[in-house]
């Protein structure tokens, strides 16, 4: 016997057994078991043992001939979209050693083409890990791509195109890639934290790389300022994530801490950089929104007001639910 008549009768045979098939189906399972040893011994295990074991053991089976059938329409698919992302390779490559113009187009052509083939190929041919290795692999063709364009233009902005890109990546696709990574014990459960410092170190990277490519000018106030707004992030953050209380109790800290931090942070830029002592919040009166200066007093008194309210509120009530559960 054929084996997609096998498969097809051993499909049926549980209901076959259970008298749920129709008749048709009936007489071709029939037609069929006495010549087929296998199939007649699945059908005097499905009599003899639990149905339900049967049915699992069945449905593993086809649920995996399903998934190998897929894997394998996958990785064809993937074989086809990647000789045809070589076309373009090869028909530059040739363009450019017959008129003599160097290799520079075909570089870039092909770190373009394993941008795309990173997007489709990668996960059509990968069985494990689909989205990580997307991740890396359209990352690396990124980097080629600014590499070989910076090459074109006679070099030295690499740097300076590379880094910022891949801080602006790591802000989006980070926080995934450090979830799909296996990561020793000891880090596991500080990936959060993992993110945190590297979206940091990639940030101040790039001021740098920046700052440099323009003669260092401004970099004091620069990183002042980029220091003073990480540090209320991080302080933010290390509530959220590490503060042993009830989530509320979080919640209301943060808001707190935020909006502190949203009042007083220009505040404590201006001094530090140009020594002004005035405090903007200090100008507010609710009987005069007739200026400028006095507006932002007053949505700055509003704002720090309100919001400690609800952080106060916040706190109470996580508080609350912290005593009674412990009671």
């Amino acid at each position: 016997m054929s084996n997609k008549e096998c498969d097809i009768v051993q499909d049926l045979l549980p209901l076959y057994y259970d008298n749920a098939c129709s008749e048709e189906s009936r007489r071709f399972v029939e037609k069929h078991l006495p010549g087929c040893n296998d199939c007649q011994k699945m059908y005097n295990e499905l009599k003899e043992n639990n149905v339900d074991e049967v049915l699992a053991k069945e449905s593993k089976g086809i649920l995996e001939r399903h998934a190998k059938i897929e894997r394998n329409a996958a990785y064809k698919a993937g074989v086809v979209i990647a000789a045809i992302l070589l076309l373009p390779i090869v028909i530059t490559f040739i363009v450019q050693l017959a008129t003599g113009m160097g290799l520079g187009v075909f570089s870039v052509v092909t770190a373009s083409m394993l941008l795309v083939a990173a997007l489709t190929v990668v996960p059509l041919m990968s069985t494990n890990n689909r989205l990580l290795k997307c991740i890396l692999a359209g990352v690396t063709s990124l980097m080629l791509i600014l590499f070989f364009v910076d090459r074109m233009n006679g070099g030295g902005n690499f740097l300076l195109w590379a880094i910022p890109t891949v801080f602006g990546i790591s802000i989006v696709l980070f926080p995934i890639v450090i979830c799909l990574v296996k990561l020793p014990p000891v880090l596991s459960d500080k990936k959060a934290l993992i993110t945190m410092t590297w979206d940091t170190l990639w940030l101040f990277l790039t001021m740098f790389t920046v700052y440099y490519h323009s003669g260092f000018t401004g970099m004091r106030d620069g990183y002042t300022v980029a220091v003073v707004l990480m540090l209320g992030v991080w302080l933010v953050f290390l509530v959220i994530r590490y503060l042993p209380v009830h989530g509320l109790i979080r919640a209301g800290i943060s808001t707190i801490i935020s909006v502190i931090w949203f009042v007083f942070a220009n505040d404590f830029l201006e001094y530090i950089l140009n020594k002004d002592k005035a405090i903007a919040i200090s100008n507010m009166n609710l009987s005069d929104w007739s200026t400028d200066i006095s507006i932002n007093g007053n949505v700055l008194f509003i704002t720090l007001l309100s919001s400690c309210i609800i952080g106060v509120v916040l706190i109470g009530i996580g508080a609350f639910l912290m005593r009674k559960k412990n009671v």
